[in-house]
């Protein structure tokens, strides 16, 4: 009898603690699956934002300098650098700015189908440096990415890199964001931004939301961008993936999967990967969050190992209650035993309790076979109201050693804490997808309307009251228009009390918004000073009870504020909401202001290019009068051609620049020195020459008389290549319209035989 209850008793336990440890197992396991997922697309959001911002500046710097490829070259130059070194300058996050043009697009006379001219602004040491390049011109020149670009007519975020812009200084990790400059369905250049990846670094280093967990961010080519351990960076994920999917492959595809590795300190890790899409780069990355199974699963495991123990214990009490009783019971009393055998069956009937007459040892034994009858029955109602779903059934304890239903009480215990934990777990994740959806809400509402700060900002403060229940509010920018004048503005508000804001300047530092501009923190009040601020509702005016005011600031810019205020008080995850709304806000401003500077520069281009026209047509109109005047001028450019070539056919002609520079040389000369123009072109007419020491002080005066028009005529000793040439030469200061020189041709004979036959 005792081994029959005591193994039934043993399967029920069995059976009750294994399905509810495997349901609890269960569901935290997904539930920690999900909000890994969660976590990584969060983060991945983030980074995708933060890159996009790069992205669409270096989109429209590639639009607006379209409108400036007919320019003049040293117009159009002036015009593009001005805003490389605009940028730059108010982005401190970037390494470079930078454009590469064909020159075949913008020098009419470049007739090579290759070549191209690089415009670069970059930090260094502290400073803003400036580079100007001419390459490729050479053929057989090694192609890159950035022919890629101009073949694909793609924009690109590139696979991470390390760089240095000065020797000797140490390589930095970074990447670029190009984009192609494309007009009439050409390419004619490239323009784009070199960042550094060490504010990723610094994100990861601080994304710990749960105990033992980690982030890391993965480039296109695998590489890792960013890693909680930082021996990680710049290596790639294929040499640690260590499982069976082909993890690169999903990366490449945008994909966001999951996978359970183990992590170089040995233990086991549940990843989340999330896709993160820069623009419209064909290279996307991924952002992974992992963390330790064994932290996800250890309250479960403390919850099981509790409830085996109380089962055990329970069990081991009701086995000893049962031999005690076994044994207490005389074998003579067929009723008792007959009772007892179905009790140990499980079959608890009050109708067949014992009739007690009599008050001995049998009397006792019968009260207590009634009484554990009542107290079983008890027990079972109790525990089917617990499988019921009723965990506010109440129990009384037979006694203060009812080990069964202390434990019954404890398993309820246990299921109301689980019960509670799910619905608070079900709270964080409604409150977790309320404000990644408010974030990919206001992501598409700031790529609208951004044209127009007042209309945007309207859509921004009003979309913004309904999403978090406020009452109303406003956004107030700070401009700094004039350097020496910057104030505080109202540029939009909704259901605010219009006499409050009649006054729409605000000074910097002067009440809580020009408080909150000047200390970029949140203010947050849920008790308003009186006449602050009125809500008015259908029972009339009434002053709020909480007001939150929240920088509008990136990279510890500070654009404005917005203000928000409502009868109801802002939870803590409904602040942190707006401030991460904020800075998406103040991105947005910053990309607006600039494409709001460049649309003032391509208005000034266009009216240039309107007075240009007015001043061609006057041209045309003159060029009617001349047209006699260029017949005689074509005879005779005819016969100084003759001339020339004549000229070039007899002597060695080489013309200079006004500083010495060599800027044309004739086939003559180049055969006789036996070198190639590229290789004169450029370089300064003493860099061949043997001077004496006083013609070396005297060489300055010499180009300064021919910059004054006086010709000179000098005997040349020059070398290349070891042989030595002795040149008789003419320096002819060539004059323009106004008698000016422009540029010196020398004319010269070479001596060199007959010198040696002297």
């Amino acid at each position: 009898m005792l081994i029959y209850i005591l193994t039934a008793s043993l399967i029920i336990y069995a059976l009750a603690l294994g399905y509810v440890s495997l349901k609890l197992n269960s569901i935290a396991f997904d539930n920690a699956k999900n909000l890994t997922n969660t976590y990584a697309r969060e983060y991945a959001n983030y980074t995708k934002a933060d890159l996009s911002v790069d992205m669409n500046m270096t989109r429209a710097l590639a639009h607006v300098s379209k409108v400036y490829k007919n320019l003049p070259p040293d117009q159009m130059k002036a015009i593009l650098n001005e805003m490389l070194e605009h940028l730059i300058v108010e982005n401190p996050n970037f390494l470079s700015t930078w454009f590469n043009w064909e020159l075949s697009a913008i020098w009419p006379d470049w007739k090579k189908p290759y070549g191209r001219l690089r415009l670069t602004y970059y930090r260094l040491d502290g400073q803003i440096s400036y580079k100007e390049e001419i390459i490729d011109t050479i053929p057989g020149f090694t192609k890159g990415a950035y022919y890629d670009m101009l073949e694909k007519q793609q924009e690109y975020v590139m696979d991470p890199y390390t760089f240095t812009y000065q020797e000797g200084e140490e390589a930095v990790l970074e990447t670029s964001v190009a984009v192609p400059i494309i007009i009439d369905g050409v390419s004619v250049g490239v323009a784009g931004f070199d960042l550094l990846l060490q504010r990723f670094q610094d994100l990861i280093k601080e994304i710990h939301p749960i105990e033992g967990s980690y982030a890391f961010l993965i480039a296109y080519n695998g590489q890792f961008v960013a890693h909680d351990n930082e021996e990680l960076v710049g290596e790639f994920i294929q040499n640690y993936a260590g499982d069976n999917i082909d993890i690169l492959d999903l990366i490449q595809n945008g994909k966001e999967f999951e996978s359970a590795r183990k992590g170089l300190d040995g233990k086991d890790y549940w990843t989340s990967y999330a896709p993160v899409y820069i623009g419209n780069s064909p290279t996307p990355w991924s952002f992974g969050f992992a963390v330790p199974v064994d932290v996800i699963m250890a309250k479960e495991k403390a919850t099981l190992r509790r409830s085996i123990m109380v089962g055990i214990a329970g069990l081991l009490l009701i086995a000893l209650i049962i031999w005690i009783i076994a044994h207490s019971i005389s074998r003579p009393v067929i009723k008792t035993t007959a009772i007892l055998s179905d009790l140990a069956k499980g079959d608890i009937d009050e109708s067949k309790k014992i009739d007690v007459k009599s008050k001995d040892e049998i009397g006792e034994m019968g009260q207590s076979v009634n009484t554990l009858i009542d107290g079983l029955n008890k027990t079972a109602e109790f525990a089917r109201e617990i499988g019921k779903g009723n965990l506010e059934k109440e129990f009384d304890l037979l006694s203060d050693k009812d080990v069964l239903g202390i434990s019954l009480l404890e398993m309820r215990k246990s299921l109301k804490i689980a019960k509670e934990q799910e619905a608070q777990r079900k709270l964080e994740d409604q409150k977790q997808n309320w404000a990644t959806q408010g974030l990919a809400k206001f992501g598409e509402i700031l790529r609208q309307n951004n044209d127009d700060m007042h209309e945007f900002s309207y859509h921004i403060i009003s979309n913004l009251v309904k999403y978090i229940d406020a009452n109303q509010g406003g956004i107030f920018m700070l401009n700094d228009d004039d350097k020496n004048d910057v104030y505080i503005e109202l540029l939009s508000f909704y259901a605010y009390e219009r006499r409050k804001y009649m006054e729409k300047r605000i000074e910097v530092g002067v009440g809580l918004i020009g408080r909150c501009v000047k200390e970029q923190k949140t203010i947050y009040m849920t008790d308003l000073p009186d006449e602050y601020i009125n809500i008015t509702s259908g029972l009339g005016q009434s002053r709020p009870n909480a007001l939150l005011i929240v920088p509008l600031k990136v990279n510890d810019q500070i654009f404005g504020v917005v203000e928000l205020a409502g009868f109801n008080q802002f939870e803590d995850h409904v602040i942190k909401f707006v401030e991460e709304v904020g800075e998406s806000i103040a991105s947005t401003i910053s990309t607006t202001k600039i494409n709001i500077r460049t649309s003032q520069l391509l208005e000034q281009s266009q009216q240039q290019s309107e007075e240009m026209a007015a001043q061609e047509e006057e041209m045309r109109q003159n060029m009617e009068e001349l047209q006699a005047t260029q017949e005689e001028a074509g005879r005779r450019s005819f016969e100084m051609q003759g001339l020339l070539d004549a000229l070039n056919s007899a002597n060695l002609v080489i013309e200079y620049d006004l500083e010495g520079n060599i800027i044309a040389v004739n086939d003559n000369y180049l055969q006789l020195v036996g070198t190639t123009r590229d290789q004169l072109i450029g370089t300064h007419h003493t860099e061949h020459m043997e001077l004496t020491k006083t013609q070396e002080k005297e060489i300055e005066q010499f180009w300064i008389d021919l910059r004054n028009g006086l010709s000179k005529k000098e005997t040349d000793h020059v070398e290349f290549s070891g042989k030595k040439y002795i040149f008789v030469a003419t320096y002819t200061p060539i004059l323009d319209e106004n008698g000016s020189p422009i540029k010196v041709l020398k004319i010269a004979t070479d001596i060199t035989e007959f010198n040696k036959a002297k």
